[in-house]
């Protein structure tokens, strides 16, 4: 489509500040009179879906950006807001596929190709975000934004040794790169190369002491087991995986434990006439599957992404974004007839202080309910896997929960769910009584 300056482009423009400044009903009235002028011009339905948007009408949207690309099929723009516009409905799927054929149209264009990396990315599609990230180095050889993100992308497929020359070159051009040296650091452990690890690690956290995230890398450099997943790398990788996470757990991943644990609530609690607090709640799987309670449903999860989609299921009393052992300081003693953590503990590690504090926070009689993955006991009471998940022994398990002082705990061994190629993972679920 051939897009010349007009006067009709000066008319989108100004409809567009009147879109940016809140002025809708005007916008809606010269968009219309636009409209009326130039039916066929697909510009003007990328303007109208830039409306639908600021007005919250995302089916108005959609249908804005599917009438632009019937009417100018070749002109990559259209696709590219439309891929951006799916990806943010969750319909992921199309959005890669049309964020594609926006590439396909202009293979030269950086902009296109952004949108593609950032759709294939919401995607969970690294395969097809390194491609568009390759193709865009080649356009800019040196840029090092893109290689940044190529680095990145590259550590998620587990590619190390495609990532390693990356960031061995940014560091050549700029050898106190506080990022680069981490990213060097994990890719040399992802290699098995722990003793070469630990020079960059050593070096990032020497020039920035407070860093969030290397002391966990350099600990495991040092053949160490940290004690727990960074907070911030929990937050971020949630509130990434938020838009496909139910789709891909209890889908491709099959995982049935909310299932599993809204079953033991029922048969305890057959009137569901009972308090619950859903640690790690997630987008609220377990809510979906008992629906509302006659008492408190409490949600607490670090990800604000994922706490929006449990939000929307209504069942939820109250939904906290906060650390798990900080928000059960906040609650009186007490408070909870159960207390859950499902697939929660694998990022938590050393959960002595959350046994003692759910403990604490339930009332007699209540229950704890919690799964781990299973660590062999010739292994150790903690292991923490590539996966960068943890993995607990029964009998560790076992002694937390007698050691905070419940009465009780049953252990029923389960497969928590399926891990690409290998398989199920091995886990087991804790009914622990107070």
């Amino acid at each position: 489509m051939n897009v010349p300056a007009s006067a009709l482009q000066q008319q989108l423009r100004a409809i567009e500040t009147d879109i940016a400044a809140g002025r809708l009903q005007q916008a809606a009235a010269a968009l219309n009179a636009a409209a009326a002028g130039a039916p066929q011009d697909a510009r003007v339905y990328l303007t109208g879906a830039v409306l639908a948007h600021a007005a919250g009408n995302a089916q108005q949207e959609l249908l804005s950006l599917k009438r632009a690309v019937q009417l100018a099929p070749q002109w990559w723009p259209a696709f590219a807001e439309l891929a951006k516009a799916l990806a943010r409905q969750e319909r992921l799927g199309e959005a890669v596929a049309v964020a594609n054929r926006a590439v396909e149209l202009a293979p030269r264009e950086l902009a296109a190709l952004e949108t593609a990396v950032a759709v294939a990315n919401s995607a969970g599609d690294p395969a097809s975000a390194r491609r568009h990230l390759e193709t865009a180095l080649a356009l800019r050889p040196g840029d090092l934004g893109i290689r940044r993100a190529l680095g990145v992308v590259l550590d998620k497929l587990h590619a190390h040794a495609d990532a390693e020359p990356l960031w061995r070159g940014i560091l050549a051009e700029h050898p106190d790169d506080v990022s680069a040296l981490g990213w060097l650091g994990v890719c040399l452990i992802g290699m098995g190369r722990f003793d070469e690890a630990r020079a960059p690690l050593e070096r990032a956290l020497e020039l920035e002491p407070g860093h969030a995230t290397l002391p966990f890398h350099l600990a495991i450099a040092r053949g160490e087991t940290p004690p727990a997943q960074p907070l911030g790398t929990v937050q971020q990788l949630f509130d990434d995986y938020a838009n496909r996470f139910d789709a891909h757990l209890e889908g491709k991943l099959q995982y049935r434990l909310p299932s599993r644990v809204a079953d033991i609530i029922r048969k305890r609690h057959p009137a569901l006439d009972i308090s619950i607090l859903d640690l790690g709640c997630g987008t609220g799987l377990l809510g979906a599957q008992l629906g509302a309670i006659k008492g408190a449903f409490v949600g607490v999860d670090l990800s604000r992404n994922m706490l929006e989609k449990a939000k929307r299921l209504g069942v939820y009393s109250r939904l906290r974004m906060n650390d798990l052992v900080a928000e059960m300081g906040e609650i009186a003693s007490a408070s909870f007839d159960i207390v859950t953590a499902n697939d929660v503990f694998i990022y938590v590690g050393d959960i002595s202080a959350a046994v003692q504090a759910a403990h604490r926070v339930l009332r007699p009689g209540g229950a704890l309910i919690f799964s781990c993955e299973t660590a062999r006991e010739s292994e150790g009471a903690l292991v923490l896997r590539a996966s960068k998940r943890y993995a607990h022994a029964r009998s560790a398990v076992e002694a937390l929960c007698r050691d905070a002082g419940f009465r009780s705990c049953t252990i029923e061994t389960l497969d928590l769910r399926m891990d690409g190629d290998s398989g199920a993972i091995e886990g087991f679920n804790v009914v622990a009584e107070k």
